[in-house]
């Protein structure tokens, strides 16, 4: 017959009850101790012993400190007020010295996120703040002005004072055109190749010359590099094409050498006429890049005294330090401005992409993947592109940002565009009677705080504001903005988004940031069914301007290494930045930007790689 085991078991409560039981007895019988006994060295009440879990059969030491952490929480409320005071000024009086340590290592370090990092903010605030106070007390021996000096200290260890700053002249000349034309340059274009570019010259006689190249390879298929043109030399210039003058070396059975002096002609490729220096320092460059020699078209890029600099990245922008220099950010939103005019006037380049048009503007302010991202920044270059949209090419911008995504309660949206449209529609456009730009906006502005309407739109302006969604097209509008669509755990921007671009048929749609990948969750959202379609999709929208910065391995905002810069108004092509550092006057640290290779598409972080480290190496 089978018995239950369970009435041989004690149960917890039993346990503790014949232990506290014995424990009892036990005192009694000796009768030595007193009412109170010791266990770990604390006194416990009298019958009462050291009880272990009763199913763990251990201590239960995290329950222990739970309750240690109630009661201190408890003791913090009861707390007289003179001694929370006392505590408070304490713990105040640590976290300021945490900070100022913290700033001290970064700037040893050279780690630093100049005027963003919260807790040297807040130090600032409070010297400002105390400051303030002893100077209306008359509280004087020199106090006050120490600690008013603290931001010129922190300056100092973050290393800003120390820093040249960036000419504003040179920023706002920097996109000019020089409008060379090619008999004005043509001589220092000759010096310039024939110095530095001998062996590039006589590979594209090899390459480029029909004749030449079937007599290469028929001679080099009987025996490997039995025909060869180490050097050349440019004779002449016009709008078609190069006549160089080339060392021929043909190499006999017996290993016999014969050298001969020819003339040949090398046409432009596809039939490009170059008139302009720009046009031809893109047409030499991107024969270079057909040969494989990427790092050669960094120096005809910087070819001295020919063609604009457009391309070039000004020196002492410093962009690790946040926010930065206003004059700085006026130079992104006209270099941005400038790619998106440039593209809207190109009708074979809307054709050819349907009117799909994607911007990747990432310096630390506008990259949404880094805590330095600042909307007002964002919102600032979004100004700046429809009001140059709407009064220079007059045409009707509708501004969108996502709304929520997701069903019922899971709906939500991404952090860094939270309250994105309401600071949009507070910004000071200009719109109100006797402005700039009265009568710019198409929506009314109501003021959050009352619900009225603060400035009345005009149903005939050239700038409105909108979600992502086919709703939202109408027949007026020319040109679409959305800021940064980006897709959650759990809701996809790929339906409304893909809806919204079919229903405005081929008019320009420009992605600012966009963030297009998918980001699997549970109920089926962006698996494995349509991600064909989303990233099609995605690659269907064509770079009309991009700039980031790159970084060494796997570190994240320092140290710069470089950038990366393109742009269809004045370099379509993918140029590699290599971020020099050296010391000028008086030990003040300077910095710039030298390209170090031009790429026809985005370049793989391999190519990047493989282009920079020769150089960092050097």
């Amino acid at each position: 017959m089978m018995h239950s085991t369970s009435a041989f078991l004690t149960s917890p409560s039993g346990l503790g009850v014949a232990l506290r039981g014995t424990a009892a007895i036990g005192a009694r019988e000796r009768g030595g101790l007193s009412a109170l006994a010791m266990q770990d060295g604390k006194k416990i009440r009298e019958g009462w012993a050291k009880i272990p879990d009763a199913i763990t059969q251990t201590d239960n030491s995290a329950k222990r400190q739970q309750n240690a952490a109630m009661r201190a929480r408890q003791a913090q409320a009861d707390e007289p007020e003179a001694l929370k005071q006392m505590r408070l000024k304490r713990e105040a009086e640590e976290r300021e010295a945490a900070a100022a340590a913290d700033a001290a290592k970064r700037s040893e370090d050279k780690n630093f996120v100049a005027g963003q990092d919260a807790r040297e903010a807040r130090l600032i605030e409070e010297y400002k703040k105390r400051a303030a106070e002893a100077g209306k007390k008359g509280e004087g021996e020199g106090e006050g002005e120490v600690q008013m000096d603290i931001r010129e200290k922190l300056k100092g260890m973050q290393g800003s004072a120390k820093r040249m700053k960036v000419d504003p002249d040179a920023l706002l000349h920097q996109s000019e055109l020089s409008g060379q034309s090619m008999r004005q340059v043509d001589k220092a274009v000759k010096a310039f190749l024939n110095r530095n570019h001998a062996a590039a010259l006589g590979e594209f006689v090899m390459t480029y010359n029909a004749e030449v190249a079937e007599r290469a390879g028929k001679a080099n298929a009987f025996m490997n590099g039995s025909f060869r043109i180490p050097t050349g030399t440019l004779v002449s210039i016009d709008d078609t094409g190069l006549e160089i003058e080339c060392t021929v070396e043909q190499t006999g059975f017996f290993g016999n050498t014969k050298t001969e002096v020819e003339t040949h002609r090398v046409a432009y490729p596809d039939g490009v006429t170059c008139t302009d220096a720009d046009t031809f320092k893109t047409v030499i460059m991107r024969m270079l890049r057909q040969c494989n020699r990427l790092t050669e078209t960094a120096s005809v890029l910087d070819m001295p005294d020919v063609g604009s600099r457009g391309w070039h990245i000004p020196n002492n922008l410093f962009l690790n330090q946040v926010p930065c220099d206003p004059n700085i950010r006026d130079w992104f939103y006209r270099d941005a401005c400038d790619a998106v005019q440039v593209a809207l006037e190109d009708e074979e380049l809307l054709k050819s992409t349907n009117g799909r048009l994607r911007m990747e503007v990432v310096p630390p302010e506008l990259n949404p993947e880094m805590d330095t991202f600042r909307v007002g920044t964002m919102l600032e270059l979004v100004r700046e592109l429809g009001i140059r949209i709407a009064l220079v090419q007059d045409k009707r911008v509708k501004i969108c940002i996502q709304g929520s995504l997701g069903e019922g309660i899971f709906t939500g949206l991404p952090l860094m565009l939270s309250g994105m449209r309401r600071v949009l529609e507070g910004m000071d456009w200009q719109s109100q009677p006797g402005d700039m730009y009265e009568g710019i906006l198409v929506n009314d502005i109501i003021n959050r705080g009352t619900g009225k309407i603060a400035t009345k739109g005009n149903p005939d302006g050239k700038i409105a504001f909108a979600e992502v969604g086919a709703q939202h097209v109408d027949p007026k509008d020319d040109v679409f903005i959305i800021i940064a669509p980006q897709s959650m755990v759990g809701a996809s921007v790929y339906e409304p988004l893909s809806e919204m671009v079919a229903a405005a048929k081929g008019k320009p749609v420009i992605l600012i940031n966009p963030r297009l990948q998918d980001r699997p969750s549970s109920g089926g959202v962006m698996r494995l069914m349509g991600r064909a379609e989303r990233i099609a999709f995605a690659d269907s929208f064509k770079d009309i301007y991009h700039f980031r910065l790159l970084y060494k391995g796997s570190t994240f905002m320092f140290p710069i290494k470089g950038a990366l810069r393109m742009s269809c108004a004045n370099s379509p092509f993918w140029t590699v930045f290599q971020r020099q550092v050296w010391t000028e006057g008086e030990g003040m640290e300077a910095e710039g930007y030298q390209p170090v290779g031009t790429f026809d598409s985005e370049p793989s972080p391999e190519q990047i790689t493989n282009i920079i480290k020769p150089v960092a190496n050097m």
